[in-house]
């Protein structure tokens, strides 16, 4: 994928400086082939390169103002449901536009590069990779519900924390044949109780890589005689599989590759 369009100096010109208050708002105005407009962002936007040699503004619960104010931005790109609105409206309180910038389904992840292509000066860019990406997506159809198997998905081991009914995880489960069980919880995550996991018979359990924690699957190894029977313990990286951008269809295919059965080494 391109990541930086080529644009005339005109259509540069009139590019808003432009700030991303979440780690993929960054990554999806470099998809858009507007990464030149970025002039700061929080921490953890580490893609692409370029984004991670941005300016630091924050991260997603505290913002530093004056090194914002010194950055001269035009326009704030916040996440709906996942940026503070206090944050939003400090912002305002300086002259900055806040532009918010909604990624719940895998679709809105195109609508998303479309929005920030006409606003940041390369549409033709912008629609070709929202194009791509619906084509991409085409190609990975979610399973009929009823084949679906429960999995529980772990953003965090202590406290433990999932996702739920709000998140895009749910779609990204399912075109892997999985489905969330903890979908019924009306919020984009919640802290549970281990003994909830449990009454909730999970046949997948699919845990983030977290920063620090060397042998993230050891907790479910040590009650697997708790689990179902033959149950599937999957180590993923959160950056491609969680992370609203055109990356997820890399998540979604290396989930997929996971869940696929071992060969038999007989050949059978």
């Amino acid at each position: 994928m391109l990541w930086l369009g080529l644009c005339a100096p005109a259509a540069l010109a009139e590019r808003p400086r432009v700030i991303a208050l979440a780690p993929h708002l960054a990554e999806l105005v470099f998809a858009a082939g507007a990464g030149e407009a970025l002039v700061g962002t929080v921490a953890w936007s580490d893609y692409p390169e370029q984004a991670a040699e941005l300016p630091l503004i924050g991260d997603a619960f505290r913002l530093d103002l004056e090194r914002i104010v010194g950055l001269n931005p035009e326009l704030a790109l916040a996440w709906e449901g996942g940026t503070p609105p206090a944050a939003a409206e400090r912002l305002s309180g300086l002259g900055i536009e806040v532009l918010w910038i909604r990624t719940r389904s895998l679709d809105e992840i195109a609508g998303a590069l479309s929005l920030l292509g006409e606003r940041l000066g390369n549409p033709a860019a912008a629609e070709a990779a929202a194009g791509a990406f619906m084509a991409d997506l085409a190609a990975r159809p979610a399973a009929a519900s009823e084949r679906l198997r429960p999995a529980f998905y772990q953003v965090s081991e202590r406290p433990l924390y999932t996702l739920g009914g709000r998140h895009i995880i749910n779609e990204v489960l399912a075109r892997c044949g999985l489905a969330n069980i903890f979908a019924d919880l009306d919020l984009e995550a919640a802290a549970v109780d281990f003994e909830a996991v449990l009454a909730r018979r999970p046949q997948v359990i699919v845990i983030s890589q977290e920063p620090g924690n060397a042998s993230p699957l050891a907790r479910w190894q040590r009650a697997q005689s708790q689990l179902p029977d033959a149950v599937r313990l999957i180590e993923v990286d959160p950056t491609t599989l969680i992370r609203p951008t055109p990356r997820i269809i890399e998540g979604i295919d290396r989930l997929c590759a996971e869940l696929e059965p071992a060969a038999d080494p007989s050949g059978r």
